[in-house]
């Protein structure tokens, strides 16, 4: 993960919606959930959340919380799942996650199989009619992602 290339608005695993304070949100082109989005603290490489200063845990979740509002008023979810795992791969990013009403969901009214975030692929026009939404909604006209 600290291998991106943290300028482009594209990293072939998504497309950059925000770049906050100490992270860089993207909507992620793999999985079965529209809006599957991943919050990557970028500021540098870690692990644990537990090796983040209080101001870069703090800016961390602020710079999530940013991410998390525009998915919620983007696609109206009935909720969102926050998850900060590392488990395969160990550097601090959140997966964001809108859950939808049970013919909607691929879990109804329960965890989701990681399976579900990471096999398939979205469609590609789909990703990026909403990666041009979420932009609007962050403040981040046109490609360049910027925060506003």
């Amino acid at each position: 993960m600290c291998g991106n290339d943290w300028e482009a608005n594209d990293i072939e695993w998504g497309l950059l919606l925000y770049r906050g304070e100490v992270s860089q949100s993207y909507l992620w082109r793999s999985g079965q959930v529209r809006g599957y989005t991943i919050v990557i603290f970028t500021a540098r490489h870690i692990a644990e959340p537990t090796e983040l200063s209080d101001e870069e845990a703090a800016a961390f979740w602020r710079d999530t919380l940013t991410a998390g509002r525009a998915l919620e008023e983007y696609y109206q979810p009935v909720k969102m799942n926050y998850l900060l795992l590392g488990n395969a791969i160990p550097h601090a990013h959140f997966h964001l996650t809108p859950r939808r009403s049970a013919g909607q969901d691929p879990a109804p009214g329960g965890p989701l199989p990681f399976a579900v975030l990471d096999l398939g692929r979205q469609n590609e026009e789909q990703l990026q009619s909403d990666a041009r939404g979420l932009r609007d909604l962050l403040g981040c006209p046109g490609s360049s992602a910027a925060p506003r």
